[in-house]
């Protein structure tokens, strides 16, 4: 693969395969999945019955799809397995290039399938919410399924071994039956093709960017009117960021002048 990732970086490379209307993403993971599980072992989280599996696929899928996206783009998905009573949940922020999530396997409440909630926030403040039910557990079908009931367009991804992985997404005037024909050992050849120059290629790396001042800064407008009570005397209280599971210790006076 073209793709050269360093640092704990994967780097995304963009093609658009001219002679059938289609855009190519793909990337190397392996640093990336690294430094998810430096992050895990830092907070003291063993996933289990191959939830973090399901959790790297979760990641290099919503890179791929964020990968093929505006730039200003954040891009998160919550995927509710429901025979597993496991949410998987993933952003990627366009912008920094930070991607990250975590498992939920406790107080999962049924909701009688699979389903994938998807919300898209760009520019100027807009965000677009959409769902979709699928069966089975493949978490790569799935997010190709959103693509054909959501996005409207065909596109489908591929493991290419490892953790190298391919999204091909419909362009307009796609060749349509060439997309849902090829195979994988085709998408890897083009992927390794030096020829083939990516239109561009985006950095992504596992890294919330939580503190415990930007999270006090999001809680405050609703925790502010109780403070004494949520403080109960003590100087600190233990909050978890929502996105990646990261314990911080969030002083009172972080409160008193929440900053970002």
């Amino acid at each position: 693969m073209s793709t050269v990732a360093e640092d704990g970086v994967a780097l995304v490379a963009c093609r658009f395969v001219r002679e059938h209307n289609a855009l190519l993403c793909s990337a190397d993971f392996g640093p990336l999945f690294m430094d998810m599980y430096l992050h895990l072992g830092q907070n003291s989280v063993v996933l289990g019955d191959g939830a973090d599996e399901k959790l790297k696929l979760l990641l290099a899928a919503l890179v791929l799809h964020a990968a093929s996206r505006p730039q200003a783009d954040t891009c998160a998905w919550t995927l509710h397995l429901e025979s597993a009573g496991m949410n998987l949940f993933a952003v990627v922020e366009n912008p920094t290039g930070h991607v990250t999530g975590q498992v939920f396997s406790e107080n999962i409440r049924p909701v009688g399938g699979n389903v994938l909630h998807a919300e898209l926030a760009g520019p100027g403040g807009v965000r677009r919410r959409s769902s979709v039910d699928f069966k089975g557990d493949d978490i790569l079908a799935a997010a190709a399924d959103f693509y054909v009931r959501s996005e409207q367009r065909p596109a489908r991804y591929f493991a290419l071994g490892g953790d190298q992985f391919a999204l091909l997404t419909a362009q307009p005037d796609c060749d349509t039956a060439w997309l849902e024909s090829v195979d994988g050992s085709e998408v890897a050849a083009r992927t390794a093709d030096l020829a083939c120059v990516p239109l561009e290629t985006r950095h992504y790396r596992f890294c919330c960017g939580c503190s415990p001042a930007r999270v006090a800064g999001v809680l405050a407008p609703t925790l502010r009117d109780d403070l004494d009570g949520i403080f109960d005397g003590d100087d600190h209280i233990t909050v978890t960021c929502p996105r990646c599971g990261t314990r911080h210790e969030l002083a009172r006076g972080l409160f008193d002048h929440p900053h970002g």
